[in-house]
């Protein structure tokens, strides 16, 4: 709970009892490697808050796994489409150490900021930062070649390579595991 307590009050300005109060309506859990802590189908709509470890979110398309984001300990992660629209998403969210999260029910979560309006700005910044996110990826997108995509991505998250299979920051990059070897290979 450290962790969160640390997030929130250096986010927001509220007490360390709020927050521990506002941890209470989360579920605490601890998952192995390769967990799979939320999955298109269900129609519980979630946040989750990562006290620990890396997560990734994906999408399988005919098949194939698209890796759609990178979360890292100590902020949030959804299917943020899912829990906007209050309807089953489409994507997995997968554990990929070993880590904990607090999860937190969307009701439960919109009772605790009528109950406590400071906590409708961390809604806000969450939103803000998944938004933001989202808009520089896809700037990098359609504006960088690979290797800057790359390099980009490194600076953001350099403990990424040493955790993350090759084959998930491939899909995540947009590019076969050969174009990224080649890239790595320049790189090196």
């Amino acid at each position: 709970m450290e962790n969160l307590i640390r997030t929130i009050c250096s986010t927001i300005p509220v007490s360390e009892a709020s927050v521990e109060a506002f941890a209470q309506i989360g579920l605490f859990k601890q998952v192995v490697k390769n967990t799979i802590i939320n999955r298109p189908s269900q129609s519980r709509v979630r946040m989750f808050f990562l006290e620990s470890g890396i997560f990734r979110s994906y999408r399988l398309i005919d098949g194939v796994d698209y890796t759609h984001h990178f979360f890292t300990e100590h902020w949030f992660a959804s299917d943020y489409q899912s829990y906007l629209l209050q309807q089953p998403g489409y994507l997995f969210i997968e554990a990929l150490s070993e880590g904990s999260y607090f999860e937190f029910e969307k009701t439960a979560l919109e009772d605790y900021f009528d109950r406590y309006p400071a906590y409708q700005k961390l809604g806000r910044i969450i939103a803000e930062k998944a938004y933001l996110k989202m808009v520089q990826r896809m700037v990098n997108f359609q504006t960088l070649p690979l290797k800057e995509r790359y390099d980009h991505l490194i600076e953001q998250h350099p403990k990424l390579f040493q955790l993350v299979p090759q084959k998930h920051i491939a899909s995540y990059l947009g590019v076969t595991q050969q174009s990224l070897s080649r890239i790595k290979a320049e790189r090196d």
